[in-house]
């Protein structure tokens, strides 16, 4: 379950979120609205990653700014663009991400490294790799911990159609049983989760 309550923030005298309120049960949800007006940020805030100036985020009943950990563990969060160590191998990576959420790396997240065809580059550093690769192990990271809420914004970028296809598998699969909340202009893609369109307007207090 994701929840937002009368969530703002600005930059400098810019408001981009203005009181958005949101409430997403386990499900595919697509975030549309044009360039530059605020889905990176709101992705960001959802993650924790950018505090809100007011407002608030549960998780699975746990307020991000109140219980951050006990929230973050349950959430997951792949960027547009791939903050990737670069001296670091895939196995590396992965393990990581594993320790800092405090868990093993299932058969179930092996099965997905496997299914974007990343076992042949595990041992290859990150800063080695093509974007394509990095973002798909980015995306494999993100299925670590089992999260009940999934945030990737613009996460078919980069894709060869292959990958393309097993994303969309995958998060189909996913939103069987947690909320899949994906920033993307890609229409077809979100047509193909299956995921309900919001449009980022709608989220927004009136003026």
């Amino acid at each position: 379950m994701l929840r937002v309550e009368q969530v703002c923030k600005s930059y400098g005298s810019r408001q981009i979120l203005r009181s958005i309120n949101l409430a997403c049960a386990p499900g595919a949800y697509m975030l549309r609205g044009p360039n530059g007006i605020g889905k990176s940020t709101l992705l960001r805030v959802l993650a924790g990653v950018t505090p809100p100036d007011s407002g608030a985020v549960w998780i699975d009943n746990h307020a991000l700014h109140e219980q951050p950990v006990e929230a973050k563990l349950r959430l997951a969060y792949a960027p547009d663009e791939c903050p990737i160590y670069p001296f670091i191998t895939g196995s590396e990576l992965l393990a990581f991400v594993a320790h800092a959420k405090r868990c093993q790396l299932t058969p179930q997240v092996r099965a997905v490294v496997e299914r974007f065809g990343l076992d042949g580059h595990l041992a290859t550093r990150c800063g080695d790799m093509s974007l394509g690769t990095q973002k798909k192990l980015m995306l494999a990271a993100a299925w670590i911990g089992d999260p009940s809420v999934l945030l990737l914004d613009e996460p078919s970028n980069g894709l060869d159609l292959d990958a393309h296809a097993v994303l969309v598998d995958l998060l189909r699969e996913k939103s069987a049983n947690a909320v899949v909340f994906v920033s993307s202009h890609d229409q077809a893609f979100a047509q193909a989760v299956g995921a309900q369109v919001v449009a980022f307007e709608s989220l927004q207090a009136d003026r």
